[in-house]
């Protein structure tokens, strides 16, 4: 049955190529903006090294810090990130980090050099603690992260891409152990990662270190306001546990660390996020996510509705071809259900190359503005042009190929549906008597 409804469809394409080429260039661009936004939402929440966990991952990073008639709004501070988010029961681990493109516009460029160098290296710089290298998945080339004993110590130690190794030394391998200058402070090289690509905004950066060993961090934390910093968290949950759990005993933890403040009272200020959550407030710089996700439905509904209209207009004259066609069947005792599915099944055979056109388009589409659609606001704002690399496997993946179906799918119910049904409605009579 099925192999005599692709005879068919072919047989469709061959008779009436022009019909089928408008056919299918039409479904190729509706599908394609539709596919671009499906595309950049997988690469945003799918596991991609070094980030392996987003389905799990939880973020608390927007803090408010009040005092009297004063209010402060940041990140983590050391002292509030120590006895509120450490002793977490509920959490795996705890990686805290600094925002690089906020460190970048308190503190300016950071360039780093060899020792007696005259050529500096403008580098994006991320402080963490050791957790960090526990919950994200590096890909070290030599060397290792530095040792909790280095964190605690505020050890100059860091980690550096390969890409800025071959910058600074011309190599990759052999670095381990040497001195670089960072702003005319000496760092000792712990290991050297694979670069990675700016698609994991949350962990990018060129070069890794101690927020121990950064004077900025520090300085942000002082004895007058050490409840908010700059400091932002990625929570691994322990197995069983939720954004929910998480979010009950962080709230006690806050409310027992209020209690040792003589003037003041820290509350986050959006509450423990899931991964998709966080992905939609930094495109939007702090905006309503709510209304993201309205916006996204509704420009998915119009890319959907406008082509559907003018496909089934397509389908409406075809129809009329067929109705002929259809009273023969009706007449030796065809159903309409058993006709509508035919129908149906044909036009989709006729939307999948159609499909196809659009998934390619939309793949150009992608690489050619990746800069602006995989790039959160804020970074592309501050930092400018960063790596943004994709790889095969960020886009040929089943889950993208499913959401192309996916779409083909419902598009060729909304477009074909009504001018099916009213051909298939026609009384044997007529249809057979037309012309």
């Amino acid at each position: 049955m099925y192999k005599q409804y692709f005879k068919q469809a072919w047989n469709l394409m061959k008779q009436n190529r022009f019909y089928s080429a408008v056919y299918i260039i039409g479904t190729g661009l509706a599908i394609s903006m539709v596919m671009v936004m499906a595309i950049v939402y997988h690469i945003r929440t799918a596991d991609i090294a070094p980030e392996v966990h987003r389905g799990k991952y939880l973020y608390i990073d927007q803090m408010k810090y009040e005092r009297g008639k004063s209010n402060t709004t940041f990140f983590w501070g050391i002292r509030s990130a120590k006895e509120c988010l450490m002793p977490l029961k509920s959490a795996k681990e705890v990686a805290l980090m600094t925002n690089t493109a906020i460190t970048s516009m308190l503190h300016g460029d950071t360039y780093v050099q060899i020792p007696g160098g005259d050529d500096p290296q403008k580098v994006q710089v991320m402080g963490t603690n050791n957790s960090f290298w526990r919950l994200f998945s590096f890909s070290f080339i030599e060397g290792k992260p530095f040792s909790e004993e280095e964190f605690q110590s505020g050890f100059p130690r860091v980690v550096v891409s390969e890409s800025l190794a071959r910058r600074i030394f011309s190599t990759t391998t052999g670095v381990t152990g040497k001195s670089i200058l960072l702003d005319d402070t000496e760092y000792s090289v712990s290991g050297v990662v694979k670069d990675i690509s700016a698609v994991t905004p949350s962990v990018y950066a060129d070069m890794w270190m101690p927020y121990t060993s950064i004077p900025l961090v520090m300085a942000a934390s002082n004895e007058r306001d050490v409840s908010v910093g700059l400091l932002t968290v990625c929570i691994l949950p322990v197995d069983g546990m939720g954004a929910d759990e998480v979010s009950l005993e962080l709230e006690e933890m806050i409310d027992r660390y209020n209690t040792t403040l003589a003037d003041g009272k820290l509350s986050m200020m959006n509450g423990v996020e899931t991964h998709l959550t966080h992905v939609v407030r930094q495109f939007v710089m702090g905006g309503s996510v709510t209304a993201v996700y309205l916006i996204l439905l509704f420009l998915i509904l119009l890319f959907m509705l406008i082509p559907a209209l003018n496909l089934s207009g397509l389908n409406a004259s075809r129809m009329q071809d067929l109705i002929s066609e259809l009273g023969v069947r009706k007449a030796f005792g065809a159903r309409k259900n058993r006709l509508l599915t035919q129908v149906l099944i044909e036009n989709l055979l006729l939307m999948l190359p159609g499909g196809l056109v659009g998934l390619l388009v939309s793949y150009g589409m992608v690489a050619l503005f990746q800069q602006l659609l995989l790039t959160p606001g804020i970074i592309a704002m501050i930092q400018g042009s960063v790596q943004t690399e994709l790889t095969f496997g960020m886009l040929l993946s089943p889950a993208v190929f499913g959401y192309a179906f996916l779409v083909c799918f419902v598009l060729n119910l909304m477009s074909s549906m009504i001018p099916a049904w009213r051909a298939i409605r026609v009384n044997i009579t007529e249809s057979l008597n037309h012309n």
